[in-house]
């Protein structure tokens, strides 16, 4: 009968289970020790996908509302008009502001065949129009990836093209009426012949000589870092346009919204990951948020904070993108901008970016902006909580003086009688410092500056300046 059988084959079971009682138990307790060993290692190498989570949560984010886009923060800083031997320029007005807003309007065609050309700024440049051109100068050199996206190009850049951009020549040909001119590096000191396809530069140029006339350009001189080359030459390294006369610019008195816990509030939320996990500590001027991962650190009295994330990268065999894109993306979804920044410097990992206002850079380091970044995960934010009310409306007349920025020839006679070692010149130009007066008063006045060596930007006069009223 089958149950007879069933209570065979039991018997039989329970007897070999019997017999091998011994190495059944051996092998449960190997096969026990091996997943518990497994699990722990399991455990101490998990990762989880910080880009997924914080996609996840930005999602949740409401939008800023100030975004940028690449064009907004890459901007031109002086704009030179060349007249034959003449030079005029303008600072500090809304000349250069005209020219940023119209070459984003501009399209440009790079003909099939032309190639890159050597730049010699020694060169007669445009043979034509009474070699009259306007050279509008950017304050970085800008990879193709960033001055494709800077400028508007209808035809395909190769790679065969410059590499690096920092200024763009321009002028009306003679011969067809349009616009035409060169994409310049002038470290690399390479050229591309460019035309634009449309007119929408043709009214700004044509306006150069009333630009003149009005002093909304005034004569401007050139002074040049020259270096040995292999062939015993001197070689311009570097070309500095300065106002050749003194200037007129304003001070300026600005109100500033109060920072306070809302402000880092703020900052708190959109930086870290899970905001509810954060836990802060008040030192001496200094507060400090951290969740394990990463860490906000406030320094009080600078106004100022530094986001550090500790987490390293999830993602280390992908392409790195440049960090001007990712930076501009991070900000425009966590808290935004808050005043208007153009770029002031790219590296390979770094973005730094100045305050701008009123045309000019603001170039006290405790305002400056920066993020670093590795294998495209953010390692570092740097950025001060001032926000100025930059409106219209807010800046009373009382608020503004006027004062006299040296000259030209000032300058360079500075840096002769101060034994400034040219090779370490990286930069001069006007800028602003930024103190504060009251509270929420900010006073942005403008100066020169002079990038050298490490040291980074600082005054280049020390002295008291003559004022007007």
């Amino acid at each position: 009968m089958n149950w007879l059988k069933w209570i065979t084959n039991t018997r039989k079971i329970i007897t070999l289970f019997r017999e091998n009682y011994e190495l059944i138990k051996s092998v449960t307790l190997t096969a026990l020790i091996l997943l518990s060993l497994v699990l722990t290692w399991s455990l101490w190498t998990f990762k989880p996908s910080y880009p997924f989570l914080e996609d996840a949560r930005t999602v949740k984010k409401q939008e800023v509302d100030d975004p940028a886009e690449i064009q907004d923060v890459v901007n031109p800083t002086q704009v030179i008009y060349h007249n034959g031997s003449k030079l005029y320029g303008a600072e500090a007005n809304n000349v250069i502001e005209k020219f940023h807003n119209t070459l984003k309007e501009t399209k440009f065609i790079i003909e099939p065949g032309t190639r890159t050309l050597p730049y010699d700024p020694e060169d007669k440049l445009i043979k034509e129009t009474d070699h009259q051109y306007i050279e509008v100068i950017y304050p970085v050199e800008m990879t193709q990836e960033i001055y494709k996206e800077v400028f508007s190009f209808e035809s395909e850049i190769t790679a065969s093209k410059p590499q690096y951009v920092d200024r763009i020549f321009l002028y009306k040909s003679d011969s067809s009426g349009s616009i035409e001119g060169y994409l310049v590096s002038y470290q690399s000191k390479k050229m591309q012949k460019i035309k634009a396809s449309n007119n929408a530069l043709l009214p700004l140029i044509n306006d150069m000589d009333e630009m003149v006339a009005n002093s909304s350009l005034v004569p401007y001189l050139s002074y040049d870092i020259e270096q040995r080359n292999d062939d015993g030459q001197n070689e311009i390294q570097q070309r500095f346009y300065f106002p050749k006369n003194k200037l007129e610019l304003n001070k300026y008195n600005y109100i500033s919204r109060a920072t306070n816990e809302d402000t880092y509030e703020l900052y708190k939320k959109a930086l870290f990951k899970d905001p509810q996990a954060v836990k802060s500590a008040t030192s001496d001027n200094e507060i400090t948020y951290a969740d394990g991962t990463a860490a906000m650190v406030v320094k009080i009295l600078q106004n100022r904070f530094t986001y550090t994330n500790f987490a390293g990268s999830a993602n280390p065999n992908t392409t790195q993108i440049s960090p001007l894109f990712q930076s501009i993306d991070y900000i425009n979804t966590h808290a935004g901008w808050g005043n208007p920044y153009i770029l002031s410097n790219i590296g390979t990992y770094t973005t730094d970016f100045w305050l701008f206002v009123e045309n000019l850079p603001v170039l006290d380091p405790d305002i400056q902006m920066s993020l670093t970044w590795y294998e495209n995960e953010l390692q570092e934010y740097e950025r001060s909580l001032v926000q100025l009310d930059l409106s219209e409306t807010s800046i009373p007349s009382s608020l503004t003086e006027e004062v006299t920025i040296q000259s030209g020839d000032s300058v360079i006679n500075k840096l002769k009688e101060s034994d400034y070692n040219t090779n370490y010149i990286k930069d001069i130009r006007i800028g602003y410092t930024m103190k504060k007066r009251e509270p929420h008063i900010y006073m942005l006045e403008p100066q020169w500056f002079i990038n050298y060596d490490i040291k980074g930007w600082e005054p280049l006069f020390k002295e008291d300046r003559e004022e007007g009223f």
